[in-house]
């Protein structure tokens, strides 16, 4: 049973190391589709986008941002930055707001907190969305 090159898409005999066409070498296992593989496995360990969206809007009114990035992938260090970001922006926003600074501290702080929230909730909500441009 003949496969196929996974570099160019010729048709190799199973006993041959290279391919005829182009040259390179044929890994002796067939590798699997990633494409089709990560979603099921995301799955599998219970990703859920509903809640990923649940966890970057809730939390957020008390200032924990990041949450739903944290649960998406615990691995990547984006969510647990966001979220200490996040926190030393609410927490900034907060005193300055008490403090009678609104103007001209608490509004910038307000500000880039909301931006932050936004970009978060757009990471989860995109995630494993393909944009092509032209």
């Amino acid at each position: 049973m003949d496969r196929r090159c996974p570099y160019c898409g010729e048709l190799v005999p199973n006993n041959s190391i290279t391919c005829p066409k182009c040259y390179k070498k044929i890994p002796k296992e067939p590798e699997p589709a990633r494409s089709e593989r990560e979603p099921e496995q995301r799955e599998k360990r219970g990703y859920s986008r509903k809640l990923a969206i649940l966890l970057s809007i809730i939390p957020a009114f008390v200032g924990l941002l990041g949450l739903g990035l944290i649960y998406v992938n615990p691995r990547r260090k984006r969510g647990y930055i966001a979220f200490a970001l996040g926190l030393l922006f609410f927490v900034m926003a907060v005193f300055l707001t008490m403090a009678g600074m609104t103007i001209f501290l608490a509004v910038p702080c307000w500000i880039v907190y909301v931006l932050m929230f936004l970009g978060c909730l757009a990471l989860v909500s995109l995630d494993n969305v393909s944009i092509r441009m032209f």
